[in-house]
């Protein structure tokens, strides 16, 4: 058996690389919910390799965003909850949506907020809490780290690093509407590779 990676539109399938097959050949498709972090990983374990998620088919061309910039990239799919909710319930759901953080809603004059899976090792395993008696507003960092959609995925890269954090909350008209992760650029790189001279935002 081999892995081929591609996406489906319901109708078709396109692949993003050279079937090893010549003429005709019987395939098993593997769709994998939840954001491309989580469906490599999941591909990962099972030796399946499909990094694209069946609605989210923005990546890679997207006609909304410039081509190498956070727009074309991000996970458009973002999942928010209440803070009053407690983290197993966030838990619960981040595991049936297939995605490693919940964007927190901002209640009682406070800010957007994020819950990641780090967030619950840290502050639940960490402490010896439960999660059903801690809500996620507890344990939810704030504020936001912010980026543009229209940032270039250079400068993108430069922010995760030097603020030593994983993911970035994509922000427009004073909104959220994505995330964009090391592991989306690194899986962009892998993909189409990268040099010198730096691509260029058009």
């Amino acid at each position: 058996m081999l892995t081929v990676r591609g996406v489906i539109d319901g109708n078709s399938i396109e692949l993003f690389e050279d079937a090893p097959v010549e003429g005709r050949a019987y395939v098993l498709v593997t769709i994998l919910e939840g954001s491309m972090e989580i469906a490599a990983a999941r591909g990962h374990a099972m030796q399946r390799d499909v990094l694209h998620d069946l609605g989210n088919y923005s990546r890679y061309g997207s006609d909304s965003f410039p081509r190498f910039t956070v727009g074309s990239l991000m996970t458009r799919e973002v999942v928010s909850v209440k803070g009053a909710i407690s983290v197993a319930e966030a838990t619960h759901l981040m595991r049936g949506k297939g995605v490693t953080s919940v964007i927190v809603k901002p209640e009682n004059g406070n800010e957007w907020g994020i819950m990641t899976m780090r967030d619950v090792l840290r502050e639940i395993v960490g402490h010896d809490r439960s999660p059903d008696e801690v809500t996620v507003g507890e344990i939810a960092t704030r504020p936001l780290i912010y980026v543009s959609p229209d940032m270039s995925l250079h400068e993108c890269s430069k922010l995760l690093v030097d603020r030593n954090i994983r993911r970035a909350v994509v922000k427009q008209n004073d909104a959220p509407i994505g995330i964009i992760s090391d592991t989306d650029i690194f899986l962009f790189v892998e993909e189409h590779g990268w040099g010198t001279p730096m691509p260029t935002v058009v």
